[in-house]
């Protein structure tokens, strides 16, 4: 047997990687496979998950080399007992005092670049995304959930109820996050870990560890995103008027690596967008104020519509007027009345106007009359196509 300091951290190790993984809502045979590809010993794992067939266990190969690396960062030789991944080591070992800390070094391919001022404080969001938003609170088991606007409408389904839908907050923030990525460095590919941690602290986000911290709630609304699919049905019609569908269907990620340190998803982590999204993005962005962002930041609904009104005001030539019921449709998620909606929905639009104060509107009985405005982003400071 080893020492039973060493098993003491091999334990809490072990027990800190499944609560993670449990927050994350993975199912017990890809917990089984992340723990045993983390490097711990597979009748550990297999104690704790007797359900899951033997073929799992069978089919994962660990390298040796990782529980060799393992035991020499702990001060052991051989290994004699369970092994664990060196972030929940780091993590076991602060907890005991037995070890200084030291980072993790991410793989060399997995290295993410700095994080900027999005092209001088300058976000972007999917226009969809803007037109027809996410749930603004948990919608639980739910696995479909549509808005309509309009000529378009927006479905977003997970395949995996286990896991559900995003919503709130930071599902939006991490969508603008993706979005500003794809933009600045032209790549499906958007690095995670450190990098959104940067991104947070650019929106003053405060970032909270623990069980109920911010980084355990962005690590599980990104699990959300990774299985989320979008479908966007967009009624068109050509130069002779004729009537028909544009039918746009995507999984929002296509492939993602992620590696999980104690507090969820970790540095060196990164998702590859679908190409039909990515390529969507690149299309059809919007451009958003970071600052203004990080002042509305505590409110879906205000996300929502100062994203909306920007977008609706950065060409609008001629005024245009939007009833409250097509508002409700578009903004609205399971108010009783639709005048509690109006309520709801006039309180968030001055706290809009607060941070673009240059948007010209009018709030009545029919609804909300949009006025040509100075845009809220400069038509010369953006480069991203629209």
């Amino acid at each position: 047997m080893g020492n039973p300091t060493e098993s003491l951290s091999v334990t809490e190790a072990f027990e800190k990687a499944l609560r993670i993984f449990a927050d994350v809502r993975l199912t017990p045979e890809r917990t089984v496979d992340q723990l045993l590809r983390a490097g711990f010993a597979p009748e550990l794992v297999r104690t704790h998950f007797p359900q899951v067939a033997p073929e799992i266990f069978a089919s994962v190969t660990i390298d040796p080399r990782l529980r060799a690396a393992i035991f020499a960062r702990s001060g052991g030789g051989r290994p004699t007992g369970p092994t664990m991944p060196p972030t929940a080591l780091a993590v076991a070992s602060r907890a005991l005092n037995k070890i200084p800390a030291a980072p993790t070094p991410a793989p060399a391919a997995a290295v993410a670049p700095p994080v900027e001022d999005f092209a001088e404080g300058i976000s972007f969001q999917y226009v969809p995304l803007i037109q027809c938003s996410f749930p603004h609170a948990d919608p639980g088991t739910q696995t479909v959930f549509t808005r309509r606007n309009g000529w378009l409408e927006l479905t977003l389904s997970t395949a995996r109820p286990e896991t559900g839908l995003p919503y709130g907050v930071p599902a939006r923030l991490l969508t603008i996050y993706c979005a500003s990525e794809a933009i600045r460095t032209k790549s499906p590919e958007i690095y995670l870990g450190r990098s959104v941690h940067e991104f947070l602290r650019l929106l003053d986000v405060p970032i909270t560890r623990g069980e109920r911290g911010s980084l355990r709630v962005y690590a599980n609304q990104l699990l959300r995103l990774i299985h989320c699919a979008l479908s966007i049905d967009e009624n068109i019609r050509d130069a002779n008027g004729r009537a028909g569908l544009h039918i746009r269907q995507a999984l929002f990620v296509e492939e993602a690596r992620l590696w999980w340190d104690e507090d969820g998803i970790g540095q060196g982590s990164t998702l590859v967008l679908s190409p039909v999204l990515y390529d969507s993005i690149l299309e059809r962005s919007a451009p958003l104020s970071t600052k203004a962002i990080r002042q509305l930041r505590k409110s879906p609904m205000d996300l929502d519509v100062y994203a909306w009104l920007v977008h609706r005001l950065f060409a609008l030539k001629r005024p245009s007027v939007i009833s409250w019921p097509q508002l409700s449709a578009q903004f609205g998620h399971d108010y009783a009345e639709l005048r509690f909606f109006r309520r709801f929905f006039t309180d968030s639009l001055k706290r809009v106007l607060k941070v673009y104060p240059e948007a010209k509107l009018n709030a009545g009985e029919g609804g909300v009359t949009l006025l040509p405005s100075k845009p809220h982003v400069p038509s010369d400071a953006v480069s991203a196509p629209r």
